[in-house]
């Protein structure tokens, strides 16, 4: 006889989690944003506090007990956290014909998109079942950077691709680019084809050459170094990406628009905030089978907007 209970083995639950946690580490391109976690478990919301204005250190010519104190203004900002659910149907008559891993090997293919439909959310934001989006992700928090190439956007002339990527570069205030980390760019696969075609070759080396032998190689300085580069069609808008920038309210069209996204990966800046790792959320017995939910919550916060550029549509005409 075969006992059926809600509970299985305490392995299954850490398989899952474990296997999502790893398939988003692995395979993500928003892993190597910063990520904070709060304080309260599964928390709807997560303000930030942001210090302004600070007044601090002044001179004397000897120690006085009348001195201005150090200070700052306190800006709380709350921002929302969304979940992405992912639910699981093990049939009982399946739970005696599987080994130890039975709701991970099961359900693999649906753990892994569960994780991509992660990463996406956190360039996108989080949608229902319908596909429509409940809140911006960091793309639609940013406002896109225009005229890249000094008139416009066209980046088919030869050079265009350099002066694109250091308008980017002087875009991000100084101050951000000396005191975090070396920045990370991303860009989708058009451009770095673009980039490396053989029309854009200059005393024998493409254009890429000078881009990563200046601002990504041993040449590159900090303040302007680029640490990371990633390779990515996420970036590409979708229809729902409307915020205050301009040519972010329509969808780009796969290998004929390009976007890049510049930015400063310092978690006092950017980061995104998780209240909910990979984990499950609830199990119910019903006939024939268990019901599982499984979910992840937080969002992709962008503290300060001035840490990233987002371009807007490029083209190549």
């Amino acid at each position: 006889m075969t006992n059926y209970n809600v509970v299985f083995d305490e392995k299954q639950y850490r398989e899952v989690a474990s296997r999502a946690a790893r398939y988003y580490q692995e395979t993500a391109k928003t892993n190597i944003i910063p990520k904070i976690y709060t304080t309260k478990p599964d928390a709807l919301e997560y303000v930030y506090t942001d210090l302004t204005d600070p007044t601090g250190s002044h001179g004397e010519l000897d120690w006085t007990a009348g001195g201005r104190a150090a200070d700052a203004i306190h800006e709380p900002t709350t921002y929302y956290l969304d979940s992405l659910q992912l639910d699981i149907m093990i049939k009982k008559n399946d739970i005696s014909n599987y080994g130890a891993q039975l709701i991970a090997d099961k359900n693999d293919a649906s753990i892994a998109k569960w994780a991509l439909d992660w990463d996406h959310a956190m360039l996108h934001g989080v949608k229902n079942d319908a596909g429509i989006q409940l809140r911006e992700g960091l793309i639609g928090q940013l406002t896109s950077m225009l005229n890249l190439n000094g008139t416009d956007s066209a980046l088919g002339t030869k050079g265009y691709g350099w002066k694109a990527i250091n308008k980017m570069i002087d875009g991000i205030p100084f101050a951000l680019r000396e005191e975090g980390p070396n920045m990370v760019l991303m860009m989708d696969e058009l451009f770095y084809s673009k980039m490396t075609a053989p029309d854009r070759i200059y005393n024998d080396k493409v254009e890429w050459d000078f881009i990563y032998d200046m601002l990504m190689g041993e040449k590159s300085v900090k303040g302007r170094k680029i640490g990371t580069t990633i390779i990515t069609n996420k970036i590409l808008t979708e229809a729902f990406d409307d915020t205050d920038g301009d040519g972010l309210d329509a969808a780009d069209t796969l290998g004929t628009h390009s976007r890049l996204l510049l930015f400063v990966p310092d978690p006092r800046w950017i980061a995104c905030v998780m209240s909910r790792s990979f984990s499950l959320v609830d199990e119910t017995t019903i006939p024939l089978a268990v019901h599982q939910i499984w979910g992840v919550r937080g969002n992709c916060c962008v503290f300060n907007t001035n840490c990233a550029e987002f371009t807007e549509q490029l083209v190549w005409t």
